[in-house]
């Protein structure tokens, strides 16, 4: 990125913890019939659980699914528009002969250079007023190479990756003035100066008394630019993945207070405390595709649209996630704070698959009678179908034996009646 940036130029343009039942003590040799047996025991009668089973009133049967639910998913090779109009594809490096594709090529294609431009107009708008030359999208680069590279080292304070002495006879200097060709002072000065986003004039609006949307404002830029450069320029794989970040907060921060981080989140589970945005990845490349910042309970509220009045709030966010790509057949995969009954019909309306872990959304999901059911080892599973109006299935709900018991809903892949491992998960592959 730093080597890049000069050729920029200066222009501005059963619930979870249930125990798997234990294999017996003892049993017959590996080679006898009856051991063959044990390792595969039939699948339990009707009598332990009732077919068909209601759930709030929506059927559940066993039933064998020989063929993929909604037909085959096949698979799909990513790739990315280049600013330039070529594309990028899955496994090509090379864009000419005898040269490989650098960091800062991909970088720069899945970066928007509208934004760029914006990032480098503001910023120079600081600069000036503070009575410093303006910035360009060059320097602006060389700025992000410079963030990147300072988390290569460890330092108590940023003066000190501007050393020209080593602080070990086992570790070099750092001389990031020499390194980077950027001096300590035009540093300090662009990090101070540099803004992504236009904030409304005029400070908070009279229907924003926390002004919850106005801080928002110097970020809502910089992810829309985003989220739109990468819905025109990507095209992901067969698999589109739904998960939540944090990224950390050292400042200020909070709903019950009007400065800082409007939505300051701290969750056990977490290692981190601070922003969280949920997000939409490409499954087979890992590329990030679309970002939602969480924002506080009222102002969701206050952005809800008719539609989406009756949704769980789950289904909600992952429609909006994945919302570009409907109609495309993309299997969707998500944890439990997306996945319900009700999220695997939505995205089927709207022409898209789906994998998910049910946790605590059990409406409508046979919870109860797959967790009557007896799994004998670690890695078995059992499952159950929902048949739509033409008869044929429509979700599947699985229950499947980890350390503990494992519950999913899906709108992809198949089951036999026999026993095994992966039979179900190889379906929705």
């Amino acid at each position: 990125m730093l080597e890049a940036a000069a050729s920029q130029g200066a222009r501005l343009d059963m619930p979870a913890g249930t125990p798997v039942t234990p294999p017996p003590p003892a049993g017959p040799s590996r080679g006898s019939p009856s051991a063959t047996a044990q390792a595969h025991p039939p699948l339990p009668s009707s009598a332990a659980v009732v077919s068909p089973v209601l759930a709030h009133g929506f059927e559940w049967r066993e039933q064998s699914v020989p063929h993929p639910i909604g037909g085959p998913v096949m698979r799909m090779a990513w790739s990315v528009r280049t600013p330039g109009g070529g594309v990028i594809t899955e496994g090509s490096d090379y864009f000419v002969f005898g040269r490989a594709r650098a960091p800062i090529d991909y970088f720069l294609s899945v970066f928007p250079q509208k934004q760029l431009s914006l990032i480098t107009q503001l910023t120079s708008a600081k600069l000036q007023l503070r009575r410093l030359p303006p910035t360009s999208p060059g320097e602006v680069l060389k700025l992000f190479g410079v963030l990147i590279l300072a988390t290569r080292f460890e330092f108590g304070s940023r003066a000190e990756l501007w050393a020209t002495k080593p602080r070990s006879k086992h570790m070099p200097a750092p001389a990031f003035g020499s390194r980077t060709g950027m001096p300590r002072h035009r540093f300090d000065a662009l990090w101070s100066a540099l803004t992504f986003s236009r904030q409304p004039p005029g400070g908070p609006a009279s229907d924003d008394p926390s002004g919850e949307r106005y801080r928002w404002g110097l970020v809502n830029d910089f992810i829309t630019a985003i989220n739109l450069h990468r819905e025109e320029h990507v095209t992901p794989g067969e698999t589109l993945c739904v998960d939540e970040s944090i990224l950390k907060w050292y400042g200020l921060g909070g709903h019950e207070i009007d400065v800082g981080l409007p939505m300051y989140v701290a969750i056990d589970r977490k290692p981190e405390n601070g922003c969280e945005i949920q997000n939409a990845a490409c499954g087979r490349s890992g590329m990030m595709l679309r970002f939602n910042l969480v924002t506080t309970a009222a102002d969701q509220r206050s952005n809800l649209s008719a539609a989406e009045a009756d949704l769980l709030h789950g289904t909600v966010v992952l429609s909006r996630l994945v919302g570009p790509w409907a109609g495309l057949n993309r299997i969707v995969c998500a944890d439990s704070y997306f996945a319900s009954v009700q999220a695997a019909e939505h995205l089927g309306e709207m022409g898209l698959r789906f994998i998910g872990v049910v946790k605590t959304a059990h409406r409508r999901f046979p919870q109860a009678a797959l967790a009557a059911r007896q799994l004998d080892a670690r890695g078995d599973w059992v499952s159950m179908v929902h048949v739509g109006p033409s008869g044929t299935p429509e979700l599947m709900a699985v229950l499947w034996a980890d350390r503990d018991r494992r519950y999913f809903v899906a709108s992809v892949g198949w089951r036999t009646r026999g026993r095994g491992s992966s039979a179900w998960a190889e379906g929705g592959k």
